[in-house]
């Protein structure tokens, strides 16, 4: 139960303050959102984003520690609602993933171009970046994805403050803030987009309100620098997803970013030696060029990844958005910040800024993510499974190298895995398809066909 004073009728009046705690895409969305939508019905609000990092510094200290993958349908989405992204800001249009198993790879080709997926920096780029590798003639430009959102929240109104906030108080009906012991003002409402990452969250856990922060596991994001050239002819446009065994790693991908690639991997103990045995796995190291050799030091990061849902995200004047709530299971986080943040700017603009308005209005978006991660989980299960039983890993390559050379036949299952590496579906449609009769069928039919295959290979030896 909340210390606040229970109130079913709180409203955000002319004048109010609102305090938004951390600047990545979940509490600029927030801050755009709630900004244009006071405007449009005549209320004057004062909004602060709390944001200690500058996202135009190199390296991990400005970056927000993710593999900055964003899908096609959350640009148009952006674009209607006046947030137009374009390079430098993206840096590579994604339209192929290559599937590399020990069995073998196959590359899945875009089904539409609404499927399709962009690179982005979420700081200023990697440490010892050279600029003029990466940008060309658009040196004197940002790259970093979360400074200009920062800028659109700016150009609707909203103040940011770099400082961190260290404490929050309840006291009878409003949260109070604090940054060094040094008391900045009553909030009529406080908005935490500040992620699983950072310490703030852990603030939220210590008021008495039921939240409690989601579940994680670790990952580990590197910056591997290779040259423009070099990316180009060996990456492409593509994300090369690995699933070759190694111990420990659920997950790893290499994206191509400008003069870098980022190697993403998801795991139990991820280490900087688990990079570096990954690098030396002859399927990854014959990716790279024949002279290059992985690098002594490299700009990496480790951050943690929301696997579960936030216990009560919102109380009287309070709500949580983005990772510290709810998030796509592992894919697709900034569609989520975008999803939560619209939901709780709408709900606290249009409806009030109670516990009963924000469980109304605000949490069935987080319902909904969480539901659908349930999906996910079963889609990513299987998918472990098809790693490590080889027969049914080659029948699936097979399936997919087929579809690739016959699109006449339909995209079933590479549609499926597109969907599920890129985040452009929800889990649950992803599933249905999954399932559908024929695609199983089929499926089955290649498995029987490997089977005997082998069988008739044995016994003619």
């Amino acid at each position: 139960m909340s210390k606040l004073k229970e109130n079913s009728n709180l409203e955000l009046k002319n004048g109010a303050r609102i305090a938004v705690l951390g600047g990545g895409p979940a509490g600029s969305f927030f801050s755009i959102f709630a900004l244009k939508l006071a405007k449009q019905i005549g209320k004057d609000i004062d909004l602060t984003i709390f944001e200690q990092k500058s996202f135009l510094n190199e390296g991990p200290s400005s970056c927000n520690m993710c593999a900055g993958v964003v899908s096609e349908s959350l640009v148009q989405l952006l674009a209607i609602e006046g947030i137009i992204l374009k390079p430098p800001i993206l840096q590579r249009a994604i339209d192929t993933y290559n599937f590399q198993t020990i069995s073998g790879d196959v590359l899945l080709n875009s089904p539409s171009l609404q499927r399709g997926i962009a690179t982005v920096y979420r700081g200023g780029g990697p440490v010892n970046k050279s600029a003029s590798e990466t940008n060309g003639d658009d040196t004197h430009k940002k790259i970093s994805f979360d400074d200009f959102l920062i800028d659109c929240a700016k150009k609707e109104g909203a103040k940011v403050v770099n400082i961190r906030i260290d404490k929050i108080e309840l006291n009878n009906d409003k949260p109070e803030i604090f940054s060094k012991g040094e008391k900045l003002f009553d909030a009529d409402l406080v908005v935490g987009g500040c992620g699983i990452n950072a310490t703030t969250a852990k603030m939220f856990e210590g008021l008495g309100i039921g939240y409690t922060h989601p579940s994680v596991i670790k990952a580990f994001q590197s910056e591997i620098h290779l040259g423009k050239t070099n990316v180009l002819t060996r990456f492409g446009n593509a994300i090369h997803i690995f699933l070759i065994n190694q111990p420990d790693v659920k997950f790893a991908a290499i994206t191509p970013k400008g003069s870098y690639v980022t190697v993403s991997m998801l795991g139990k103990d991820i280490t900087k030696q688990s990079v570096v045995d990954f690098l030396s796995n002859p399927l990854v190291k014959n990716k790279f060029p024949d002279s290059w050799s992985t690098p002594d030091a490299f700009c990496r990061c480790v951050p943690k990844i929301n696997v579960g849902a936030a216990r009560h995200p919102f109380a009287d004047r309070i709500v949580m958005i983005g990772d510290a709530s709810s998030a796509r299971l592992y894919k697709d986080g900034i569609g989520s910040a975008y999803m939560t943040a619209k939901a709780a700017a709408n709900t606290a603009i249009l409806y009030g800024i109670s516990d009963t308005d924000f469980h109304k209005h605000y949490y069935p978006t987080c319902k909904a993510i969480n539901r659908d991660n349930f999906f996910g989980s079963l889609m990513f299960a299987v998918t472990d499974t098809v790693n490590k039983t080889p027969i049914i890993r080659e029948s699936l390559l097979r399936l997919l190298r087929n579809e690739q050379k016959h699109p006449e036949s339909g995209y079933k299952c590479s549609t499926v895995l597109w969907d599920m590496f890129t985040g452009n579906e929800r889990y649950t449609d992803i599933f249905v398809r999954a399932i559908d009769p024929r695609l199983l069928l089929t499926f089955l039919i290649n498995i029987f066909s490997i089977i005997f295959i082998r069988f008739k290979t044995i016994w003619r030896q």
